[in-house]
C-alpha cells in the first residue's frame, strides 16, 4: 500500500483528467471563457516575461500614486537556474511595466530563512535595482518590518493571520511573483504558495524554532488550508510565474532545476497557476489547495474557461515530489454548539488512497499561535478511502466538559507508520458555545 503521489498515479490523473476536460469541451456552449493568462516562452527571462505580460492585456495602465509591492519567491540564496528561486530579470520586466505606468514606490519584498539576512546579493537582485538605476524601487526585508493581525474573511484555517503591514496598506498593487516548482507538502508552489512568506515566522514558530518549517503553525492547522487563508488576507493583485528555470522532484529548495523557458501572467492567481499544472503536466484535481480555492470561488476548477494569450509553449513532465498522502479539510456537524444532555459534534473527513490517520480535538489561538492537545480521538491507524466518520462528545482528555471557545478537528495523515515525518495534516473549526 502506499498513498505517496507517484508518478503512476499521476499519470493516471492527468489521464482521467484530460478524458474529463475533452468530454467537457465537447458540450461546451459558445460563451467566451472567463479567464485569461498570458504566456511567454524564451529562454531569455526579460523576454519571456515582457511577452506574457503584454500578452495578457490586463496590466494596469496607471499606477501613479500607488504603491507597488512585489513578492518574489527567494527561500534560499541561490539562483534562478537553481529553480528555488524567482529570476530578478522576470522582476525587472515587472518593475519597468510599473515605471511605464507611472509607479514611483515600488516595494520588493521577502523573508528569508530564520537566523539569515537577506538574499538580495545571491538571488541577483542586488546587481541590478541599485538605487542609481532604479531610485523607485527598495529591496525590503519583511523580518525586520511590522506584523500585524489581520482578518480573514471566510477563513477555514485562521480567522486572523499575522501578515506584513506593508501589504495590507490602503491604495497598493499586490504582485506575486512565484516558481514554477514541486513543493513536497503542498505539491507545487506557484503564484498562490509564494504568499507563505508573508505569515509571521516569529508567530508560527514552533517552540524551539523548526528551521526546516519556520512557520510550522500553518502545516499544523493544513498548509493548503492556511495558502488559502493568506490569500483571502491579502488578495493577489496580479500573478506571474517565473518557469524560465523551473524544479521537479522534491522541491521546493533540493528539487531537480528543469529549463522549461515559461512565464505566465495574469490577473487571476488560480488560473494562472492552474495553467502552470498544465506546464508541469499535473492533473488539475492533484493540488489541494488549489481545489479549494475554486471551491471558494477564487478562479476556475481547470483550464476550460482559460485563454491562453501570446507564446505557445511547451509542457514538460515534471517528477512529483514525495508529498504526504492527499487529506481534505473535516466537515465538523454542527460547527457551532453547546454542549448539553447528548449533543455532540459530527466530524467527517476524506482521503484520497488508502493511508494512517490520526484525529484529535486541539485549540490554537489566532492571537498567540500553538496548539494545545484536548483530546485525542485516535491515534495513527489504517483508513480507507472515502475517509472516516468521528464524533466528538464536548470532553477533554480527563473527562471534563471543555469551556466555551474555538476549537478545530485536526486530522493527520501518514503513508505508514515508517514514514511518520512527511505530514499531511487538516482542521475543522467548532466553536463551543457557553
Amino acid at each position: 500500500m502506499s498513498s505517496n503521489i507517484d508518478r503512476r498515479s499521476f499519470m493516471r490523473l492527468v489521464a482521467v483528467n484530460s478524458a474529463m476536460l475533452a468530454a467537457a469541451k465537447s458540450s461546451k456552449s459558445s460563451t467566451p471563457p472567463s479567464y485569461q493568462v498570458g504566456v511567454g516562452y524564451s529562454s531569455d527571462p526579460y523576454t519571456a516575461a515582457s511577452t506574457a505580460l503584454s500578452a495578457c492585456a490586463q496590466f494596469p495602465t496607471s499606477l501613479t500614486g500607488i504603491t507597488v509591492v512585489i513578492k518574489p519567491n527567494l527561500v534560499v540564496p541561490k539562483p534562478s537556474s537553481s529553480g528555488a528561486t524567482t529570476d530578478p530579470n522576470v522582476v525587472k520586466a515587472i518593475v519597468d511595466l510599473c515605471i511605464a505606468s507611472g509607479a514611483t514606490n515600488i516595494q520588493i519584498i521577502e523573508a528569508p530563512l530564520p537566523g539569515n539576512g537577506p538574499y538580495w546579493g545571491p538571488c541577483g537582485y542586488n546587481a541590478i535595482f541599485t538605487k542609481k538605476a532604479y531610485p523607485q524601487v527598495t529591496l525590503v526585508n519583511l523580518v525586520t518590518g511590522t506584523y500585524v493581525l489581520t482578518p480573514v474573511p471566510g477563513g477555514t484555517a485562521y480567522q486572523q493571520m499575522y501578515v506584513p503591514s506593508i501589504v495590507v496598506q490602503p491604495n497598493i498593487f499586490f504582485i506575486s511573483v512565484g516558481k514554477l516548482k514541486t513543493h513536497v507538502d503542498a505539491v507545487v508552489t506557484l503564484s498562490m504558495k509564494n504568499l507563505v512568506g508573508l505569515a509571521s515566522e516569529t508567530e508560527y514558530a514552533t517552540i524551539p524554532p523548526d528551521t526546516e518549517l519556520p512557520r510550522h503553525d500553518l502545516h499544523l492547522r493544513s498548509i493548503n488550508q492556511s495558502i488559502i487563508d493568506l490569500n483571502l488576507a491579502v488578495p493577489i493583485q496580479f500573478a506571474v510565474i517565473d518557469g524560465v528555470w523551473g524544479m521537479e522532484g522534491d522541491g521546493p529548495t533540493t528539487g531537480t532545476p528543469v529549463a522549461t523557458n515559461v512565464v505566465l501572467a495574469g490577473v487571476n492567481p488560480v488560473a494562472v497557476d492552474r495553467v502552470g499544472l498544465n506546464v508541469m503536466e499535473f492533473a488539475q484535481n492533484s493540488v489541494t489547495y488549489l481545489n479549494y480555492a475554486s471551491q471558494a470561488g477564487l478562479g476556475p476548477a481547470n483550464t476550460d474557461d482559460v485563454t491562453l494569450l501570446g507564446d505557445t509553449y511547451a509542457p514538460y513532465p515534471f517528477v512529483p515530489p514525495t508529498a504526504p498522502p492527499i487529506l481534505f479539510a473535516p466537515e465538523c456537524t454542527p460547527n457551532t454548539i453547546s454542549f448539553t444532555g447528548s449533543n455532540s459534534v459530527a466530524i467527517k473527513y476524506a482521503i484520497h488512497n488508502a493511508c494512517f490517520t490520526h484525529a484529535s480535538i486541539i485549540q490554537d489561538s489566532d492571537v498567540t499561535p500553538g496548539v494545545n492537545i484536548i483530546r485525542q480521538l485516535h491515534g495513527f491507524k489504517e483508513v480507507q478511502p472515502p475517509g472516516e466518520n468521528l464524533v466528538w462528545n464536548g470532553l477533554d482528555s480527563s473527562g471534563s466538559l471543555v469551556a466555551p471557545g474555538v476549537y478545530y478537528a485536526q486530522i493527520q495523515a501518514i503513508s505508514s507508520p515508517s514514514n511518520s515525518t512527511n505530514v499531511n495534516y487538516s482542521v475543522g473549526r467548532i466553536t463551543v458555545t457557553g
